[in-house]
């Protein structure tokens, strides 16, 4: 299939993408060169244009570095356009670096994939990391739409090799004399895909030569029948969303099997690190028969609470922080990942926004939390935000803009008084909130 049969398998798997641009997700690695050489190879069959990003992390040194260099040296042979995205090196507290980073990566590409006008980006799963990915889940107690392991298709991300095995890959380029990049982490035995990749699956495959092939087919088999259900689901279902409960009832009146998928589908909704186990799965089911647990954490401290007769959805409470000295214009991430935004930025898709005087640009400015038993305006911080709908979570810390001392903007709230701006000449302020909420 390497290449032979993959532009057949291609047409097969995403026939709305043929014909269009195609952006690779190149880090330099074996099955990521492989997939670009292999998609310029049948371009012309496809009608596909292939374009290149690769995100450098600023993580490994000089390693990266070379990474980035022979991903240019290679885009440049093949007459590839390539986008190298940057990461900054730091991390907001109160957040998983693992998550932050994919979340990143996945931001990066999507704007190398926009600025390239490509249809889809495409990475290079194997069907090696699918069967990696379906034992770690299985060995953790992941529920089914954990074991369902990598899609093939996530929004505009599509994986066009997971029927194919990284050996083959390799192969692939050697025959062709094409080198790639070796990341060490990847042979890391302390981390647990290390050691399902060079101590379990090798065991596995040495008894039962197919094991690779059969725990990809049975993700497959089991991702067929979450989508089947997930398609019924969304006729019945309702979901909590931060400050808009939904009735217990109408999750109770659900049968078993769709029971449960209601709790991943809403986990799917949030930024995890993985699906709902089976201990929270049954957790969830016991709260929602009653008696059982109040509350359920789903992970990263996203908990489903419930309220008399009512289910609430609770985000992550925001941690305190030091307070961060800005200037006009300037965009910078707080803990927790608010982002707040002052000038002449990007406009957030959705956040809270003011328009202060012009001349707080030449004063001390600072993202502050606000403190305990503070007042704005003559009315205490906590019930500002909470008759504004700031879930109380997120009161204790949330982040308002001060000048030489002084909150001029409380978000969700307002203005103080004479720090409003008087026509269009003002400075622009906004607080994107870490989490998306709908009912803004």
């Amino acid at each position: 299939m390497v290449p032979n049969g993959f532009a057949a398998a291609f047409r097969r798997c995403f026939p709305d993408l043929v014909g269009r641009p195609v952006l690779v997700a190149l880090s330099g690695g074996a099955d990521s060169v492989a997939l670009l050489c292999i998609l310029h190879e049948v371009a012309g069959e496809l009608g596909c244009e292939v374009a290149a990003a690769h995100v450098h992390h600023h993580q490994r040194g000089d390693a990266a570095d070379a990474d980035a260099r022979h991903c240019e040296a290679l885009c440049d042979r093949l007459g590839v356009r390539l986008a190298v995205e940057h990461i900054a090196p730091g991390v907001p507290g109160g957040v998983s670096r693992e998550a932050w980073w994919r979340r990143e990566r996945y931001r990066a590409l999507e704007v190398a994939r926009e600025r390239f006008s490509c249809a889809a980006v495409a990475t290079a799963h194997t069907l090696d990391d699918q069967a990696e990915t379906v034992l770690m889940k299985l060995l953790r107690g992941s529920g089914p739409r954990g074991v369902a392991g990598v899609r093939r298709r996530s929004g505009t991300v599509i994986r066009p090799l997971l029927d194919v095995a990284r050996a083959s890959l390799r192969a692939y380029l050697t025959q062709r004399g094409v080198a790639w990049r070796e990341d060490a982490t990847n042979a890391d035995l302390s981390l647990p895909r290390g050691r399902v990749r060079h101590e379990l699956l090798p065991v596995l495959t040495a008894a039962f030569p197919a094991a690779a092939a059969h725990l990809a087919a049975f993700a497959a088999a089991l991702d067929a029948d979450e989508t089947c259900l997930g398609d019924l689901l969304r006729g019945r279902g309702v979901w909590p969303e931060i400050g808009r409960p939904v009735p217990v009832a109408a999750v109770a009146a659900l049968p078993p099997a769709l029971a449960s998928r209601w709790v991943l589908e809403l986990a799917g909704r949030l930024p995890l690190a993985e699906p709902p186990s089976r201990n929270q799965l049954a957790a969830v089911a016991a709260m929602i028969a009653g008696p059982g647990p109040r509350a359920v954490d789903l992970g990263r401290r996203w908990v489903l609470r419930r309220r008399g007769a009512t289910l609430a959805l609770c985000p992550p409470p925001l941690p305190p922080f030091a307070p961060r000295a800005v200037t006009t214009p300037s965009c910078v991430t707080l803990a927790g990942g608010a982002v707040g935004r002052l000038g002449g930025v990007r406009p957030a898709a959705k956040g809270h926004r003011a328009s202060l005087r012009a001349e707080v640009a030449d004063l001390p400015l600072a993202w502050r939390p606000v403190a305990a038993g503070e007042r704005f305006g003559g009315r205490l911080v906590a019930r500002l935000l909470a008759a504004a709908g700031v879930p109380a979570e997120w009161r204790r810390a949330w982040p308002a803009l001060v000048a030489d001392g002084t909150m001029i903007w409380l978000p969700a709230v307002g203005v103080a008084e004479g720090w409003a701006a008087n026509g269009a000449d003002g400075v622009a302020a906004e607080l994107e909130e870490p989490w998306e909420r709908r009912d803004k």
